[in-house]
């Protein structure tokens, strides 16, 4: 799974946690629709900022290359 740094004011862990999560799960799935569903997904998604939270940037450059397509935001 995708690893995040932790920052002072970041993103919420459990709402990335749980995007990430059905993200990766629908672009390895062999449904187009499902895949075309979570990049546009990746586009549009916000998260709560929250004390502790995942850096923005890491998160943020996740979020793009999954609207790209690739399967593993983190390259």
């Amino acid at each position: 799974m995708t690893q995040f740094a932790i920052t002072f004011h970041g993103y919420d862990r459990t709402q990335v946690d749980a995007f990430v999560k059905k993200t990766s799960e629908a672009l390895a799935s062999d449904d187009p629709n499902r895949r075309a569903s979570a990049t546009a997904d990746a586009q549009a998604v916000t998260f709560r900022v929250a004390l502790r939270g995942y850096d923005r940037k890491d998160v943020d450059n996740y979020l793009r290359n999954v609207a790209r397509g690739r399967s593993e935001g983190r390259t």
